[in-house]
């Protein structure tokens, strides 16, 4: 069944690559022909043109100034020559590839070569020294060979622009027929691919559909019997081996059913001992937090209280519920965790700011560091009558940056300062009536 799909496939992809090239060469041929007689054949018939429109110029220059003896009338014979030589090297730069050609430009060259240098030149400057009028029969001869050899190069350009454009008639029809034939090929090999794919694939796979369905339904007794390719003969015995493992392990199942019920009963009386265990420490963290706020000397020692409860209770949460050892906190939480202690030590809470790259991760020896620092700058800040006003936390990928403004009594700004620079050597204070600033600065 497998290698039917591949020859199939490959059938199909050998139809498409065949249909993809010869369009893309025709396409390719077409453009390269429509390019040479865009940008070569059109300009060279149109420089032809102008090469017989030059000597058609020169000659009527001639016979004007021979019969009127007026300089004026070898006005068109002079911009007609310098037409004719401008003419002549475009064709011969634009068809130098084209030999034929170039040998026809050379013979139209040399004939009017021939007119202008045994004729018109000759009659003119005898015109010029006595007034006598030349035989002209010579000089139509002349010219009549140069408008046949111009007739020849033209005839030579007219022709190679048809033979560029029948060439590109003759590979589009020939593309189209070829893409005709390889699509009605890829019709016939579709019809065969869903014939063959619904005798050898889609019926014994509806049987097998039917027989996993009723075993699925609860049917365990039903016989699962493989059929078909090699793949779903492959597929039947596999839930076939199921279906007895199933029947096997059913005993098992129950008895494990039994030992589920014994163990769900343990955990409920260990949650419901958790939980009035939790619930009773709790209620002790608030007692705690009343009785700093009431007796602000006693806010340190009952910070610390605090905090070793709440490990235990985080700890007691882990043991009863299974849960995972928590994670240590980021910057952002630590250095709110300090600002909030702010109110149970000191009775007063600054505003938090933070601003930067919040989602930065810093290194665990950082943000302890960090948290180290803010805490001595806000304890030092902590003068009676002020305090830290405001702490703004910036987060970078290259530095954290702290800066605490704290509202400092006059008398005691030395003070503060001492304080600052005893807490971090690295940490700068700028003075301003009645605040102080502090900042500092931790790369990483």
């Amino acid at each position: 069944m497998r290698w039917r799909v591949f020859l199939l496939v490959a059938g199909l992809l050998v139809l498409l690559t065949t249909t993809s090239i010869v369009a893309t060469a025709a396409r390719v041929h077409v453009s390269d022909a429509g390019s040479r007689v865009r940008d070569t054949l059109r300009p060279a018939q149109a420089a032809v043109a102008a090469l017989g429109k030059g000597y058609v110029d020169m000659e009527t220059g001639e016979r004007g100034f021979l019969l009127t003896r007026d300089p004026q009338f070898l006005q068109p014979y002079d911009s007609g020559r310098a037409a004719v030589s401008e003419a002549e090297n475009h064709i011969a730069r634009l068809l130098a590839d084209d030999a034929e050609t170039i040998t026809l430009l050379r013979e139209a060259r040399a004939a009017g070569t021939a007119w202008r240098t045994q004729s018109a030149e000759p009659a003119i400057a005898l015109a010029r020294r006595d007034g006598t009028l030349a035989d002209n029969q010579p000089g139509k001869a002349l010219f009549d060979t140069l408008r046949a050899r111009l007739a020849a190069l033209q005839n030579r350009v007219d022709q190679l622009i048809e033979a560029e454009l029948a060439s590109s008639r003759r590979v589009n029809a020939t593309a189209n027929v070829t893409t005709g034939v390889c699509v009605g090929l890829a019709l016939v090999l579709g019809l065969a691919s869903v014939f063959i794919l619904r005798r050898s694939l889609v019926a014994p796979l509806n049987r097998l559909v039917a027989q996993v369905r009723e075993v699925s339904g609860g049917d365990l007794h039903r016989t699962v019997e493989a059929a078909g390719p090699d793949e779903l003969t492959g597929l039947g015995e596999a839930v076939e081996a199921m279906r007895v493992r199933i029947l096997s392990e059913s005993e098992q199942v129950a008895a494990a059913a039994n030992r589920i019920a014994r163990l769900e009963e343990t955990d409920r009386i260990a949650h419901t001992l958790g939980e009035t265990a939790i619930r009773r420490l709790y209620g002790i963290t608030l007692d705690l937090q009343s009785a700093a706020a009431r007796f602000p000397r006693s806010g340190p020692v009952m910070a610390t209280a605090i905090s070793g409860i709440d490990r235990t209770i985080a700890a007691l949460r882990t043991s009863v519920y299974g849960t995972a050892a928590p994670t240590r906190s980021s910057l952002r939480a630590q250095v709110s965790e300090v600002v909030g202690e702010l109110e149970t030590t000191h009775g007063r809470v600054p505003e938090l700011v933070l601003t930067g790259d919040l989602d930065v991760a810093p290194p665990e020896e950082v943000v302890a560091e960090v948290t180290q620092v803010l805490r001595a700058l806000v304890r030092a800040a902590a003068v009676p009558g002020g305090g830290a006003e405001e702490v703004e936390l910036v987060l970078s990928g290259q530095a954290i940056r702290l800066r605490v403004a704290c509202v400092v009594p006059d008398s005691r700004v030395a003070g503060v300062e001492r304080a600052v620079a005893e807490a971090s050597g690295d940490a700068v204070v700028r003075r301003e009536a009645g605040r102080v600033t502090v900042e500092w600065r931790r790369p990483w």
